[in-house]
């Protein structure tokens, strides 16, 4: 039971450092990781970098898996991010297997200062993860101690003996134990310090490392079901890859378990396996992660490819030659954007409203169109370039492609507003009516300003550029005012105030910098240039 108690800790442990972490720096980590992802190797070390952050693989990929979704990473990148997150976590058991028990009380004290007594909000969720790494190391300490006991008990050494010989069963029972806990890093912990207790012979602790790393991609691929193929394809090629890097060191545990002892007692033995497999899997797949995400459409093909309408519509290829034509046909697409924009806009009003159910997907298939569209756009635009053109034209190209950006970025923080929006109303939780008053309010200036915001930046029109730099001054003054009216329905006791502070403030920041994209996109151009063809 000791046992048992000590392991529920860790993992209480582990999920509060993954959940004080992202709610202190989950938009930022989000923000970063999105600008990071590029190649296959600089994806590799943002995934390594990003999970000894948040101590969790599962989380990564999670976070890797809603960018696929809307079309914001490619699924090489993508893979190449889930193998540095293997390795990411690798290196936190590195960390964690040393014995550290004597500052998990010290963690749990500063911990539970900074949450008790910080101010901020990222400052209380950076203490809540603290206090989740002191509980961790705290159990850790316990399960050593508590563990002893066992090495006595005939009936758990019968047990072990019997699966020393079943090398498949073992690897199966310890997968399955990793999806039940939802961490490998967790079950990594336990196996090595059960080693380090004499109870797991080294043999079978290889095993069940192999085991806890095949589980721990069963987590992503379960929670990306709903979601569609392209955001499943990064988990699942993970997931291929540990078995088949499982199935291939298998035949040489026994040498590797020779080759290990030397480097330490049977817990750091087992960690450093942890790592070295990690490693072996990145070096064997890196290289090979466009061939896999190949691989991976095939098998797994998205069922809306190909039977879908195109996702642009007026990006005409043959008009490319004629730089005019073309630089119109891709004015008209921009437009096309923003009505998809506009349609998760309403989406996002009805949530507030709470008048339906939030359709979150409708606004994460908006976003996914969105991005596509704009890919396309980019690429049209660069093809157009490259054709002999004159400098007007080429600077006409320039501000369309700065506009798109800008529309990229309003659509990302729309769908994010909807995503946060539809969390809370699953909880039953509702804004008060003068919280979703002011917010309804805010969110009919965006509708307007984004209904204005292009044909300020396309037709050159400088009037109402200057009725939307009004406009950014009015929502950002609504903002602030919207900001006390919520802290003093806060100071009366206002129940559904309290239940949906975090919410009100997250959709009045990221209102905010919604208007100050669209702002931005009317300025392009100049003051008095037109990007319009006519």
């Amino acid at each position: 039971m000791q046992i048992v108690g000590s392991v529920a800790l860790m993992l209480w442990g582990i999920r509060l450092v993954r959940t004080g972490f992202i709610r202190a720096f989950g938009g930022s980590l989000r923000h970063y990781l999105g600008l990071a992802i590029s190649g296959r190797f600089t994806s590799f070390w943002v995934g390594l970098a990003i999970t000894v952050f948040l101590q969790s693989s599962t989380a990564t990929a999670l976070i890797i898996s809603s960018f696929a979704s809307k079309g914001l990473v490619q699924t090489p990148a993508a893979l190449a991010v889930m193998l540095g997150a293997d390795v990411g976590t690798s290196i936190s058991a590195q960390i964690l297997s040393f014995n550290l028990s004597w500052l998990a009380y010290a963690a749990i004290l500063i911990g539970f200062f900074l949450h008790g007594r910080g101010g901020r909000f990222a400052t209380r969720q950076i203490g809540r993860a603290i206090v989740g790494l002191g509980m961790v190391l705290l159990a850790l300490s316990l399960i050593r101690m508590s563990s002893q006991p066992l090495r006595e008990a005939d009936g758990l050494a019968y047990v072990l003996s019997a699966l020393e010989g079943e090398a498949l069963l073992t690897l199966f029972l310890m997968a399955v134990l990793t999806w039940l806990v939802h961490s490998s890093l967790a079950v990594v912990l336990l196996t090595a310090s059960l080693a380090s207790a004499g109870i797991v012979p080294a043999g079978t602790g290889l095993i069940m490392i192999l085991g806890a790393n095949i589980g721990g991609t069963i987590p992503p691929i379960i929670a990306t079901l709903s979601t569609g193929p392209q955001s499943q394809h990064a988990a699942l090629g993970n997931a291929g890859f540990k078995l088949l890097a499982s199935l291939l060191v298998l035949p040489f545990l026994p040498w590797v378990s020779d080759q290990l002892q030397s480097f330490g007692g049977a817990a750091q033995a087992l960690v450093n396996f942890h790592m070295a497999f990690n490693l072996l899997v990145a070096t064997l797949f890196l290289p090979w992660v466009q061939t896999a995400a190949s691989l991976l459409a095939r098998v797994f093909p998205d069922p809306g490819v190909g039977a879908a309408e195109p996702v642009t519509k007026y990006l005409d290829k043959e008009l490319i030659s004629s730089p005019v034509l073309a630089l119109t046909s891709a004015t008209r697409e921009l437009y096309r954007v923003n009505e998809r924009i506009e349609d998760s806009l309403a989406l996002l009003s009805v949530g507030i409203a709470a008048r339906d159910q939030v359709d979150v997907q409708g606004a994460q298939e908006n976003q996914t169109r969105v991005a596509k569209m704009l890919e396309e756009f980019k690429f049209y635009l660069t093809d157009i370039t490259r054709e002999e053109i004159s400098e007007g034209d080429s600077a006409k190209a320039m501000n369309l492609l700065l506009i798109a950006t800008n529309l990229g970025h309003v659509s990302e923080l729309v769908t994010n507003a909807v995503e946060l929006t539809a969390s809370t109303s699953q909880e039953q939780i509702r804004f008060s009516d003068a919280g979703a008053a002011e917010l309804l309010e805010m969110l009919e200036m965006i509708h307007q300003g984004i209904r204005l915001a292009l044909s300020a930046a396309l037709l050159g029109d400088a009037k109402v550029r200057k009725t939307l730099q009004k406009g950014r001054k009015e929502l950002e003054r609504m903002v602030d005012e919207s900001r006390q009216a919520h802290f003093s329905r806060l100071a009366e006791g206002t129940l559904s105030s309290i239940s949906t502070t975090s919410l009100h403030n997250e959709l009045l920041r990221d209102f905010s910098r919604i208007y100050y994209h669209i702002y931005t996109a009317s300025k392009i151009g100049g003051r008095d240039s037109s990007v319009m063809m006519h």
